[in-house]
Parts: structure tokens; sequence; C-alpha cells
């Protein structure tokens, strides 16, 4: 351990013991993000995570590089019963208070006793038209013809935009009630009428890779690449996101303003760089077929696990056929080591941002 790293894993300690674990875990990120081979400091990170799958992870890191250390197993055994309790966690269902079902007893009793009245109205309504109509068999046409005109110039302009009524003026012995004409059916969204409308159906693994297009502008440039990333335009205190550190290698899970994983990367060598920007994760595979054969490339990698697509063809992804992280080693992927790259698919989903710089 270095005396940089000896210093921030006791400043985050005095933050403990302050109650303020944000600080802490700000401090231990610096910490690792120096040093990654500092199992104290990931032990550390592992006592302030922010939930119990969190710590769980940090202390797996900390039991690849030191498997021996006492310390290591201690904090590793309480993550994983802290983190078996978080699995077992009942749902708790809240009833609703007495007073809230006795006042919705009431609404519905309120209810009950309107329809009710509504049923009384109607009926009598019913029994007045009636009788009103077998008293008006004497009423001549005309008088028929009169009230239709009335009723014409009482209608509203809008009401001819409307559908029709077909009225018929006939004797008053005979009246029939105004009918509208028959609702068409809709016609299909796609297709010919009466054809089936196309299923949706799932999108088979892609293998065949575009050709990379020329690094952009970057968008975003760190001053200072020892410094945390600042959070972009348009992310919230709360929203996931990652950065991705080209000059340093190192990729950077982020919620808000804090940092909550990192680790070291492989980008895109000379040849092939690794595009710059702001990019939105678009297309997920827990694992894929990568041919680089199609484009000239002389790889064939079946079964690359847990792949993040956020600019074209270029991706997040996992790495089982090298372990030089640190160093840039690929065609413009961003190569993350399996467990790291299970990690980080299990934080994002499709639309996290992703900040590309130097």
């Amino acid at each position: 351990m270095n005396s940089t790293n000896a210093q921030l894993i006791q400043r985050a300690g005095e933050a403990v013991k302050a109650g303020n674990k944000r600080e802490a875990r700000a401090l231990l990120l610096q910490a690792v993000k120096q040093d990654t081979s500092d199992h104290i400091a990931w032990l550390g990170l592992a006592r302030v995570a922010p939930t119990p799958q969190a710590s769980l992870d940090y202390s797996r890191r900390a039991a690849r590089l030191q498997p021996d250390d006492l310390l290591v197993k201690k904090v590793l055994a309480w993550a994983e019963k802290q983190a078996s309790l978080s699995a077992e966690q009942p749902i708790t269902i809240t009833q609703p208070p007495a007073t809230s079902r006795w006042r919705t007893a009431v609404s519905y009793l309120g209810i009950a006793i309107s329809l009710i009245l509504l049923g009384w109205a109607g009926l009598w309504a019913w029994n007045t038209v009636s009788y009103q109509t077998a008293e008006s068999d004497s009423v001549p046409t005309a008088t028929g013809e009169a009230v239709l005109a009335q009723v014409d110039r009482d209608l509203p302009e809008s009401a001819g935009t409307e559908e029709p009524l077909e009225v018929t003026v006939v004797s008053a012995t005979a009246t029939p009630l105004p009918t509208r004409n028959p609702i068409q059916p809709k016609a299909p969204l796609s297709g010919k009428a009466g054809e089936p409308r196309a299923t949706w159906t799932l999108t088979p693994t892609p293998t065949n890779t575009p050709t990379p297009t020329a690094t952009p502008v970057p968008t975003f440039i760190s001053a200072d690449n020892t410094q945390p990333a600042k959070r972009p335009f348009g992310v919230s205190t709360n929203e996931h996101w990652i950065d991705v550190n080209l000059s340093t290698q190192t990729l950077t899970a982020y919620e808000g303003d804090f940092a909550v994983m990192s680790t070291l990367i492989s980008s895109g060598l000379p040849a092939w760089p690794t595009v710059t920007g702001q990019f939105r994760i678009y297309l997920r595979y827990e694992s894929q077929t990568m041919d680089g054969s199609r484009l000239g490339y002389d790889y064939y990698l079946p079964g690359v696990p847990y792949v993040m697509y956020f600019y074209q063809d270029y991706a997040l992804h996992g790495t089982y056929w090298h372990s030089n992280f640190g160093y840039p080693m690929s065609h413009g992927c961003v190569n993350l080591e399996t467990g790291d790259a299970k990690w980080i698919y299990n934080f994002t989903t499709i639309g996290t941002l992703v900040n590309v710089h130097y």
C-alpha cells in the first residue's frame, strides 16, 4: 500500500466514524482507482457499499487479490450473509386502516342509493312518455313536421360534422325511433383488408459487425484524470451512468455524483480507436458470437459474455481471451473482465448513458 492510499483509507475511516458514508465511499473509490491491487481499500468499500450485493461484489474483489487473508475471509463471510438475508427479506403487505375501509363502505352505499334513485327517475320518465304517446294519436302530420323543423333550428352548427341521423316523418300513429348508420370495422394497420396483422418476433443474435467509423471530437475531457468525473448534463441525481476514461484505461459506474464501482479496461488499439462522446446503451446480449472474418479481421469469438452496445458496433463486453486489462487491446470495443462485465450488465439498462473520453 502506498502512502497516498494509506492517507485516503485513514480519511475514509474518520468519515465513517463521523457517520458520513458517502464521503468515505468516494475516498475509497479514489484509492482503488490509484491502486486496484489494494485489497484493504476494496474491503473498506464492502463495508460502506449502498447495497448488500455491492458489498458482496467488493469483498469478492478483495478475495481475488488476497484469498488467504483472515480479514478478507471474515468480511467476505459477512457480505455473503448480508446478501442472503436481503434476498430472503419477505414482502410486507400493508392493510388499509379501519377508517379507510369504513369510508370506502360509505362511498359504495352512496353509489348504490344514487343508482336506485336514477332507476326510479327513469321508470317515471318512461311511464310519462308512454302516456303522452298514447294521447298523441290524433296529432296531424303537419304538427310533426313543425316539431322536426324546430329541432333542426335548435341543433348546434357542429352537429353537421357528426354522423347524420336517419329521421323519417310518418303519421303520428307509427313513429319509429331514430337509428344510426352501422359502425364500419376498422381496416388492419398494415397489409390488405382481411389479412392478419404481423406479429412481433425476437431478433436473432447478429454475427455481422459493421465497419467502425472515425472517432468524433470528445464531448467531455477531464482536466485532471485523478479526480472523479463530473455528472453529464441531463443525468439526474440518482441516475445510473458509466464513465470510460481512455487515458487511464478505467471504467467507473456512477449513481448520480457518486462512484459505486471502478475497474480496469482494454480499449481499442491505435489502428481501431474507441469512439469518444456521450452515448446511450441501445442493445444488450448476455452472450453473443462475434465474427471478425466478415470484415477481414482475424478473430472468431463465440459466446462473448455480457455485451452492451452503445454506438453502432462499439460495445462494453466481457473478455475471456486475454487478461491484459489496463492497456489497449481491442478492435474498438471496451473489454472488461467477465465478472466486472456481469456487474455492469446488471447495473445498466437500455438507455443508460456511457461517457467515453480521454
